[in-house]
């Protein structure tokens, strides 16, 4: 894969003069400056923003219709279910509104589909299930799910049922027949924050709800814990709302106020909790149960129905079967590889085997995705059609190439850059040959080019500990505010390589050393220098009780930008 440097030119000067900037580095504004905030106004509302400052949810359509429709069945005792999906934020947003509810008076039951049964979304089997667990259900509210559900939440109409949509994925050309459907994407909503994920706008909505009824909205934002998981899981931005509710979520998880975050950073033996450690040793674990079980139900109750005991029996549940899932992806992407290779590269990869995991391919999709910086479609059999995830980049965008393709699928959904589909097995290259012509028009070698687009120089000599807790203050990052890209120019030092293979590359300084991890053959490859420059970001190594400075590298050059 191609990769180059680019680098902005631009003036902070100004932003030094200003008072109200006056303890904010210099280093921290250049990146600030970088990602588009660029005013004092701006500055001031991403470094210091808080929960008090969140976005009246009354504006958001039928925010005001739901909440009333809720306390009008707490009040005459009508039984709720929480339908919601399998993933993380499915997971996540089902215990957030059963919590609070049941915190609210209301009698709280909860669903979700069987991934492999079922698939995605409410579905008429959903309703049959729910109504053999909880005859006394009179009210659905989908979480994370529902906005696409027309035929799912017609039936449940004819059962005489009362549902609430809460969802925050692309409508459809219609809206489905539900008696409140609460939905920033919605066509004609104009709630200011459109990429809150599922558990973003449970939260939104219980929120209204405790307001309404006034109760102690410091119960709503207990549940920030888990909001915080549900968002970084999600991949959606960390700016605006979610920016807030991340932090303000991983200042919980940090408390322990809920024993099972206690139990997560035990069993998992986690030194740090920051959004890495959610987006990159939580949140799998939780999917995992999806991906490979098809029911995340335990994981659900892990939240709201388990004893400590039983929450730890699952948690460590979580934990062997994403160990199982780990070793599954392994295998799966280098069968991947191999089609990839026989196929030849094109603008947009599609791979397909038997073999594949159906929980599996939406990390195959991502895997090669990463690698090879173009859309990938990854297929295995279901039934008698295919099932498939793609990943996709800029310029690409899957739910519009969904569209265009309509005919050709039997059905699909999700984001720009992420999604789901199904397709007649016999019709997968005509299927592929159309979505490489879109390609063709939308894709230019270009595209598929990696680009760092670098916030700030830094200077081995500069690099210290207030540096990194210069860095730490910008914490969250994620989708929408990536851990920024930082330059090391000119470092120099003693060489040594690491690893069974000699796959990893380490060069020590006087105060900094630098990594390199799993590029000794491209180091090798340019002669082995001790002098370097690279692209990367500064960190703590602790090793044997001993801590010190080091930059991991990710892209090393040897010539000037």
């Amino acid at each position: 894969m191609l990769k180059r440097w680019k680098r902005k030119n631009i003036d902070i000067s100004h932003l030094q003069k200003e008072p109200s900037l006056s303890g904010i580095s210099a280093l921290t504004l250049e990146i600030l400056v970088n990602r588009g905030f660029d005013t004092t106004e701006k500055i001031n509302q991403f470094l210091y923003g808080n929960i008090y400052e969140l976005l009246d949810t009354r504006d958001m359509k039928d925010a005001e219709k739901a909440t009333t429709l809720i306390m009008n069945a707490i009040e005459k005792n009508i039984f709720i279910v929480v339908y919601g999906d399998y993933d993380s934020d499915g997971v996540h947003s089902t215990a957030v509104m059963v919590e609070l509810l049941r915190k609210a008076g209301a009698e709280v039951g909860y669903y979700t589909n069987d991934r492999f049964k079922q698939g995605y979304g409410m579905m008429e089997s959903g309703v049959d299930e729910i109504l053999s667990m909880y005859p006394k259900t009179g009210m659905i509210i989908t979480v994370d799910n529902g906005i696409m559900a027309h035929d799912g939440i017609d039936y449940a109409l004819s059962k005489e049922l009362q549902v609430i949509v809460t969802d925050h994925h692309e409508p459809g050309a219609t809206l489905p027949n539900a008696h409140a459907i609460v939905d920033p994407k919605r066509k004609d909503d104009t709630y200011a924050f459109k990429e809150l994920c599922g558990a973003g706008v449970a939260f939104k909505l219980m929120m209204l709800l405790y307001y309404e009824m006034g109760l102690d909205m410091e119960i709503v934002y207990d549940t920030l814990d888990m909001v915080a998981v549900a968002t970084v899981g999600d991949i959606v931005s960390l700016q605006g709302e979610n920016r807030i509710l991340v932090q303000e979520g991983l200042k919980r998880i940090k408390e322990e106020k809920r024993p099972v975050y206690r139990m997560f950073r035990e069993i998992t033996e986690v030194k740090e909790i920051a959004s890495w450690t959610l987006g990159f040793v939580y949140v799998p674990m939780v999917n995992a149960i999806g991906r490979l079980d098809g029911n995340p139900r335990r994981a659900i109750e892990m939240y709201v129905d388990s004893t400590e005991e039983e929450a730890i029996e699952t948690i460590k549940y979580l934990k062997e079967v994403n160990s199982l899932r780990k070793s599954m992806t392994v295998t799966q992407c280098e069968r991947a590889e191999e089609i990839v290779q026989s196929k030849g590269l094109q603008k947009v990869i599609v791979v397909y085997d038997e073999s594949f995991h159906e929980g599996i391919v939406g990390l195959i999709a991502g895997r090669l995705k990463e690698k090879y910086n173009r859309p990938v479609f990854a297929f295995t059999n279901h039934g008698d059609s295919l099932k498939g995830s793609a990943r996709s980049i800029d310029g690409y965008h899957l739910k519009q190439v969904f569209e265009e393709v309509e005919s050709l699928i039997l059905g699909g959904g999700g984001h720009a850059k992420a999604g789901g589909l199904s397709v007649e097995k016999e019709r997968l290259e005509v299927f592929e040959k159309a979505i490489l012509e879109i390609a063709d028009r939308k894709l230019t070698e270009d595209d598929f080019v990696k680009t760092y687009h670098i916030d700030a120089h830094l200077d081995a000599q500069t690099i210290t500990m207030d540096v990194l807790d210069e860095l730490s203050a910008l914490e969250p990052f994620g989708e929408g505010f990536n851990k920024p890209v930082l330059l090391l120019n000119n470092f120099e030092g003693k060489l040594r390589y690491m690893g069974d293979n000699q796959q990893h590359v380490k060069l020590t300084g006087d105060t900094l050393s630098i990594v390199m991890w799993n590029q000794g053959d491209e180091y090798r490859a340019k002669g082995a220098p001790t002098r370097i420059r690279g692209v990367g970001y500064p960190e703590l190594n602790t090793y044997a009780g001993n801590v010190s400075l080091q930059f991991k590298i990710e892209n090393m050059n040897l010539k000037p930008i």
